[in-house]
Parts: structure tokens; C-alpha cells; sequence
């Protein structure tokens, strides 16, 4: 059995149009009320982290055999149709057509936003274990984080606690943060977005390695 481990980044799309604008400074204004956030950091998440508002910055890839090799891949490409383009013909590959997926998160995040973003460019997704979230299984994809939680997002914890929880150093404490990633794909500094995106990417693979006896 291989495994493809995976994790995406996110930045915020340009403005559509007025009306856009208007209902996302009415999310903004609806959780800085909520929570008490600041207004930067209530706008950044706000616009990146919906499929409506934001954008695939980059997707970082581990394969895993069950001899334990692995093999490394990011994508990032000039723009965002190219990143999802590239990253489907993997999908789509006869090669990955037997494996599953990994990820943390990934069914109530990163699986919907690739594939609702997918769909803006008319992009083709024949892998349909890719595409198949039913839940309460792990037949095609295996998120960790609803493992941990046991299906229920109310007893879930963040990524950075889990890992901190298993002794596992945390992704998040690296030099380029989630606020600071789109910073510095713009000053074209790509190592440094590879380097973020692969942080998280391992850390997944570590929690995964952890709790695999149990799921698979």
C-alpha cells in the first residue's frame, strides 16, 4: 500500500467585486466581534482560508512506501491554475490510483479547497477516491486529525498541539509562519515556502507513523 501525504498553503485571492468585498468584511467584522481578534489577522484567515475568498499557494507531497521509503514533492508554480493543474496530473496518475491519502485536517480543509478551486478553472479530477469524502472511514483517505478526534471536530486540536502532545517537534516553529508564507512567495524566496509547507508535511507523516497501527 502507498500513502501520499499532503498538506496545502493558502493566501488570500485579489478583490472580486463589491459584493464579495462586502460579505467578507461582514465575516471580518462578525468574528472580531466573536473573538476579539485583530482586524489583520481576522481578514488574512478570513480571505485564506475559503475556497471563495483565497487561493492554492503551493501543495507539499510525501509519498510513503511500506517499506518506508519516501519521496518528496512540492508544488508551486507561477500562479494558482498551474499549482492545481500539476498537482492533479499527479492525482490523476494511473501510479496513484491505489494509494491513500494522508493529511491533517484535510477532509474539512484542504481536500474540499483543492477541489472547489479545481472547479474554477474547469480542472478534471478522474481520481474519484481523491474526490470520495465519505465519512466515518478511512478507505481512501485517512485524516489524522478526525482519527484523533474520533469524528467528533469538538474534541479537535490544532496540528501544532497534537505533535506537541506526542513529543513531536511542532511545524509551527519554523522562520516563515502562516501569516508570513505569502511574503515570501512574493519576494521569490521559494525555498523558504517549500520549507513551510514541507514542515507540515512531515509532522503529519510523524503523527501518521504514530497512530498507523491502529488505523490501517
Amino acid at each position: 500500500m502507498a500513502y501520499l501525504i499532503l498538506d496545502i498553503e493558502t493566501i488570500p485571492l485579489p478583490p472580486i467585486d463589491k459584493e464579495v468585498e462586502e460579505a467578507i468584511a461582514k465575516k471580518i467584522q462578525a468574528r472580531i466581534e466573536k473573538t476579539g481578534d485583530d482586524p489583520e489577522n481576522a481578514e488574512s484567515l478570513i480571505r485564506s482560508t475559503s475556497p471563495f475568498f483565497g487561493q492554492v499557494l503551493c501543495v507539499g507531497m510525501r509519498w510513503l512506501q511500506d517499506d518506508g521509503s519516501t519521496r518528496d514533492k512540492v508544488v508551486c508554480k507561477e500562479n494558482e491554475e498551474a499549482t492545481l493543474r500539476t498537482f492533479f496530473e499527479v492525482i490523476n496518475h494511473s501510479s496513484t490510483q491505489g494509494a491513500k491519502f494522508v493529511h491533517y485536517n484535510g477532509m474539512g480543509f484542504d481536500i474540499p479547497f483543492l477541489t472547489t478551486r479545481a472547479a474554477h478553472y474547469n480542472i478534471e479530477i478522474t481520481n474519484r477516491k481523491f474526490t470520495n469524502l465519505r465519512r466515518f472511514t478511512f478507505d481512501h483517505h485517512i485524516d489524522v486529525m478526525l482519527y484523533l478526534c474520533n469524528w467528533n471536530n469538538y474534541n479537535s486540536v490544532s496540528m501544532d498541539i497534537a505533535c506537541r502532545s506526542f513529543g513531536i517537534s511542532s511545524p509551527k516553529e519554523g522562520d516563515v509562519k502562516g501569516d508570513t508564507v505569502a511574503k515570501a512567495f512574493e519576494e521569490g524566496n521559494i525555498e523558504a515556502v517549500n520549507e513551510y509547507v514541507m514542515r507540515d508535511v512531515e509532522a503529519t507523516h510523524q503523527l501518521f507513523e504514530k497512530l498507523r497501527q491502529y488505523i490501517v
